[in-house]
């Protein structure tokens, strides 16, 4: 398993004006760099997600995301959280799934990785958590249920490649969900803190069709206008013939390691 090392470019302004485009970058965090920002603020990442509305905004979008999972079948589900944090997404899709799953989840930061291990614990999933690179996820190809993943593709170089990543996991006919900052006046504040991209919610949804995902719809991220304003949700379903399409795109450029 290898991750970047390297400090990625983070598109900031980008324009033409006649033949002439003005582009202005900024030096993105390494991997080691995130990795350390993540593991310091782990022990306390719990409690700010409360404070800022979070845990109760994730529980409304599961709500939806997760509407008619139980006529799936019998079978436990197999979940990928890509960025799980402190295991508040899944435990969010927990409280509303009845039959137990297994989680795989994979994170920068081991002491992330350590604190949603142990908020997970009670909760009826097992748990499988470990550090990888999401532009090369360490899983076969339609191998889960469900992908989900929130606040995490914005700090990569290449998002497009994470989604990528997390469509080729996704088995045909399975769900993904994914939490994205919203390009605002707080999710200015986020890229300035964090050097995030600032992503568009329609050219995500144009990389997920691109990797075979259809009935796209963006969801509201909970009830109140400060996760509303900050955040966005969109869900999507992965074509039964999208998984071909993939396979024949694993050698793609986007699998950057370096």
């Amino acid at each position: 398993m290898t991750l970047e090392t390297h400090k990625p470019k983070i598109p900031v302004y980008e324009r033409w004006f006649g033949t002439w485009q003005i582009s202005v970058n900024r030096r993105g965090f390494s991997a080691d760099d995130l990795r350390q920002a993540y593991d310091d603020q782990a022990p306390m990442w719990t409690g700010k997600l409360m404070k800022l509305g979070f845990l109760e905004a994730y529980r409304k979008v599961m709500a939806e995301f997760t509407e008619g999972d139980d006529l799936v079948g019998g079978t436990p589900f197999r979940v990928l959280d890509c960025g799980v944090g402190t295991g508040a997404l899944s435990a969010a899709f927990a409280h509303e799934v009845a039959q137990p799953f297994d989680l795989s989840a994979v994170d920068i930061s081991p002491s992330m990785l350590s604190e949603a291990r142990r908020n997970l614990s009670d909760l009826n999933l097992r748990f499988d958590g470990q550090i990888a690179d999401m532009h090369s996820l360490p899983f076969e190809t339609d191998s889960f249920d469900r992908v989900i993943c929130a606040h995490t593709v914005e700090h990569l170089g290449s998002p497009k490649a994470a989604i990528s990543e997390m469509c080729r996991v996704l088995r045909p006919g399975g769900k993904l969900l994914l939490v994205v900052t919203r390009k605002s006046a707080l999710g200015a504040y986020i890229h300035l803190k964090w050097r995030t991209q600032r992503l568009d919610p329609e050219v995500v949804k144009t990389w997920l069709e691109q990797c075979g995902l259809k009935d796209l719809e963006e969801l509201p991220v909970g009830t109140g206008a400060w996760t509303r304003l900050w955040s966005t949700a969109i869900a999507g379903r992965k074509n039964e013939a999208a998984s071909i399409a993939l396979q024949d795109n694993s050698a793609a450029p986007f699998r950057r390691t370096a």
